[in-house]
């Protein structure tokens, strides 16, 4: 995804106006509509203030996947999709990744009960 495909989607997950943000981070509207539309890209200064608004990543915010030797790795490719999603879907895998833990832990203590002497 494009950095202004990333801000737009980061921006509507907040659900903030073009104009909000801007004043959040003080830039104008007219700058965050060009960002979305891929028409210019912000300096360093402002990628930081969004990055802090959002609470994610420069990486993220543009989009930007290091390389890695190991790229197929299940880690990789866990580490790349998750850095890609909003903070709300992040909170959703986290609530799936406890799930799948603690049905493998009850699996594990009906084993291990069943395996103990009477």
């Amino acid at each position: 995804m494009s950095f202004g495909s990333n801000l737009e989607r980061f921006r509507k997950s907040k659900k903030i106006s073009q104009s909000a943000l801007g004043t959040s981070i003080g830039i104008t509207q007219q700058m965050i509509s060009s960002y979305e539309k891929d028409l210019s890209s912000p300096n360093i200064d402002v990628l930081i203030k969004l990055s802090d608004f959002f609470n994610v990543s420069i990486d993220t915010l543009v989009g930007h996947h290091a390389k890695t030797s190991d790229f197929h790795s299940s880690t990789s490719r866990f580490l790349t999709y998750f850095t890609g999603l909003t903070e709300l879907d992040r909170e959703k895998c986290i609530l799936i990744i406890q799930t799948i833990l603690t049905d493998r832990n009850l699996k594990l203590d009906k084993k291990r009960k069943r395996s103990q002497p009477l």
